[in-house]
């Protein structure tokens, strides 16, 4: 069973709250569009909140809020970081709900997220949506950010591994790193089957690394649980920041999973979409090697 319902949060004002028997969502009204909260009925959210940011007067600027947002690549300072400071259309029955903003004045662009959740269990569908207004074609890629609470490890999967010669001679994927990444910075873990980072409040440089060929999924371990979120990835299709369809970004504040789809050139009326599926597993050691981790989200992500 599914229950819809409005409340006045104390940090984030106006706010629906969207839950089954298991799991709950957070989506506000007054910013967007944003999930503020995913998790356990009753348990810890898995994305990090920034109340302080919504007390802030100055509604020019872009800030982060937390939970997850959607973005446009590739990542430029002027339309990426157009402020989402305004009120939201929500739309939403009994198991879905479709958060619209309103056309960005200077891009011309349009974001909307549609989120369906399963009447049982952990299982929710997030489609992200970007319509081009403008009159002239844009070129871009949908980009999804989750913004993970502290002190928790995101795993990057690699593509599946095999032994040298045979069928195994040609590369199989690309790692793109940013002018800030150091691969030396003891939060970084490189094995066989994972590239994993664990979050440190303590350290604030921040870190990025993508990855192009990947399982189609990034997790996060926290809590005690996983937060798993899965994407398609298309084979021979142009993604952005050096072929990325999947990155990590850290710093002291969180960790941001973001899946991307690859860029198209969006004509003006068209609209573009990707869709993510995201679930919460229990039972995750956040100190668990790669072998005994690799098997158990083998078991266990649908």
């Amino acid at each position: 069973m599914i229950e819809t319902h409005e409340f006045i949060d104390n940090n984030w004002g106006r706010c629906l709250s969207l839950k089954n028997n298991q799991v709950e969502l957070v989506i506000p009204f007054e910013f967007g569009p944003r999930v503020l909260r995913y998790g356990f009925i009753g348990d810890k959210n898995h994305f990090a909140e920034f109340p302080e940011h919504k007390a802030n007067p100055n509604k020019e600027n872009w800030y982060s809020y937390g939970g997850h947002r959607l973005w446009h690549a590739p990542e430029d300072v002027f339309r990426t970081y157009q402020p989402d400071n305004d009120p939201v259309t929500l739309e939403y029955s009994n198991s879905s709900v479709l958060i619209r903003q309103e056309t960005e004045a200077c891009t011309q662009l349009q974001k909307e997220m549609e989120i369906r959740l399963d009447p049982e269990g952990t299982h929710v569908q997030v489609i992200h949506r970007i319509r081009n207004h403008y009159l002239f074609e844009v070129r871009l890629a949908v980009w999804a950010v989750s913004v993970m609470a502290t002190r928790g490890r995101a795993i990057l999967p690699l593509p599946q591994r095999g032994p040298h010669g045979g069928k195994n001679l040609k590369a199989q994927t690309s790692i793109s790193l940013w002018p800030y990444t150091d691969l030396k910075d003891t939060r970084w873990q490189f094995g066989q089957k994972f590239i994993s980072f664990r979050q440190d409040t303590s350290i604030s440089a921040p870190q990025k690394i993508g990855i192009a060929a990947s399982r189609g999924w990034l997790a996060y371990l926290n809590h005690a649980q996983a937060f798993v979120k899965k994407c398609a990835f298309f084979e021979n299709q142009t993604y952005p920041d050096q072929g990325s369809a999947f990155e990590i970004y850290a710093d002291h504040k969180c960790v941001e999973l973001e899946s991307l789809a690859p860029l198209i050139a969006l004509e003006p009326g068209g609209v573009t979409e990707m869709v993510e599926d995201w679930y919460l597993l229990k039972g995750f050691d956040l100190n668990a090697d790669e072998n005994n981790l690799d098997q158990l989200l083998s078991q266990t992500i649908p």
